[in-house]
C-alpha cells in the first residue's frame, strides 16, 4: 500500500489533479468575489493585448504604453457616458410634456388612468406588493452602485498588474523554486490555461456586441429613430453585460423611442430588440463561441443554457470557457493534432 501511495505520488498527473481541485475548492470559497475577478481577469487580458500591440509597432517602453493603454481606456469610457447621458437627461426632461400632449389628444386614456389608479389604491394586496417593489427597487440600485465599484476596482487591478508585470513574473517564478513547486506549477499551467480560453472569449464576445450594435443601429434608422451614434455607443457597452445588458438598454430605448415617436415607435423598438436578441442567443452566440473554443454548436448551446440556470447572468460567458478548460485539462483532442499543427503553421 505504502509502494502504490509513493507511485501516485510521483506520478506528474497526481500533483496536476490535485491542484485542479484546490483551484476549484479556492475558487467555491471565494465565489463571492467571481465579479470582481472575472472583471479583473477581462481588464488584465485586454490591457496586456494592446500594451503588447503599441510596444511592438511603437517602441515604448513598457511603462509609457501602460499608462497609454488605460488612458486611453479611461478616455473612451468617459468619451462614450458623457455622449450619451446628456440627450437622455434631456429627452426624460421632455417626457412629462409629452405625455400631457398625448392626454390631450386622447382624453380616455386619463379617464382610464384615473380609474386604474383607484382600483388599485383600495386593493391591499397590491399596496403590499408595491411596497415589496419599492425594497427590491432600492436593492437593486444598490447593487448597481456595487456593481460600479467593481468595475471600477477591477480596472484598477488590471491596471497595475500591468505596470507592475515584471515584478509580478519574478514573484510567481520563486513559486517554481519552492518546496512544494511540484504543487504550484501546475496551479499556475492551469490558472494560465484558463485566462488563455477565457480571454478567447471575451474577444468573441467583444466581436457578437459589436454585430448586435451594427444590427441595432440600422434598425433603428429603419425606424426613423434620432441619435443613432450615441445609441450605438450605449448598446454596445450595455451589450458587453450578460442578459441584463439588453433589459438596462430598453429602458433609455423606449424613453427616447416614446419622446419622439409616440407608443408605435416604442413597439417597433421592442420587436428589433426581441428580434436581435433572438438571433445572439439561437444563432450568433452559439455559433461564435463554438468557433472560439472549437465545441460544436449543440454542445455550446446546451452549456449556454445550462451554465446560466447555475451562475446566472455570468454563466453565458464563464460556462462555455469553464467547459473548454475542463476539456483540456482532461486532454480531449476536439481536433486532430496534425490539424491544429497545421493551422498553427498557416
Amino acid at each position: 500500500m505504502f509502494e502504490l501511495m509513493k507511485r501516485l505520488w510521483r506520478n506528474p498527473l497526481t500533483a496536476f489533479y490535485i491542484a485542479l481541485v484546490l483551484l476549484i475548492l479556492i475558487a467555491w470559497e471565494a465565489r463571492a468575489f467571481l465579479s470582481l475577478a472575472l472583471f479583473t481577469i477581462i481588464f488584465i487580458y485586454l490591457g496586456n493585448a494592446a500594451i503588447t500591440r503599441i510596444e511592438g509597432r511603437l517602441h515604448l517602453h513598457h511603462l509609457w504604453a501602460t499608462l497609454l493603454v488605460y488612458l486611453l481606456f479611461l478616455v473612451v469610457l468617459v468619451a462614450a457616458f458623457s455622449q450619451i447621458i446628456p440627450p437622455l437627461v434631456s429627452e426624460a426632461a421632455h417626457l412629462p410634456h409629452t405625455i400631457d400632449k398625448i392626454i390631450v389628444t386622447y382624453p380616455q386614456l386619463q379617464t382610464m388612468f384615473t380609474k386604474m389608479v383607484k382600483n388599485l389604491s383600495q386593493n391591499a394586496s397590491v399596496i403590499s406588493n408595491g411596497k415589496t417593489l419599492f425594497t427590491s427597487g432600492l436593492g437593486q440600485i444598490s447593487r448597481f452602485s456595487s456593481g460600479v465599484e467593481t468595475i471600477l476596482l477591477a480596472f484598477f487591478f488590471g491596471f497595475i498588474f500591468n505596470l507592475t508585470k515584471g515584478q509580478l513574473q519574478v514573484f510567481a517564478h520563486a513559486f517554481t523554486k519552492s518546496r512544494f513547486a511540484g504543487l504550484f506549477v501546475p496551479m499556475g499551467q492551469l490558472i494560465m490555461k484558463f485566462v488563455q480560453i477565457f480571454g478567447t472569449v471575451i474577444e468573441t464576445q467583444l466581436l457578437i456586441c459589436t454585430i448586435n450594435t451594427i444590427l441595432m443601429v440600422l434598425g433603428l434608422w429603419l425606424i426613423g429613430m434620432p441619435s443613432l451614434l450615441i445609441l450605438g455607443i450605449m448598446v454596445f457597452f450595455l451589450g458587453l453585460i450578460p442578459v441584463a445588458g439588453v433589459l438596462i438598454s430598453l429602458i433609455p430605448l423606449s424613453i427616447v423611442a416614446f419622446v419622439t415617436g409616440g407608443l408605435i415607435r416604442v413597439i417597433a423598438v421592442l420587436i428589433i430588440i426581441v428580434l436581435i436578441h433572438m438571433f445572439e442567443s439561437y444563432f450568433l452566440h452559439p455559433r461564435l463561441m463554438a468557433n472560439a473554443t472549437n465545441l460544436p454548436i449543440f454542445v455550446t448551446f446546451i452549456t449556454l443554457i445550462v451554465s446560466e440556470q447555475i451562475f446566472g447572468a455570468w454563466g453565458l460567458l464563464v460556462g462555455v470557457p469553464l467547459v473548454a478548460f475542463l476539456l483540456d485539462v482532461f486532454d480531449v483532442q476536439l481536433k486532430p493534432k496534425h490539424v491544429a499543427a497545421e493551422s498553427k503553421d498557416a
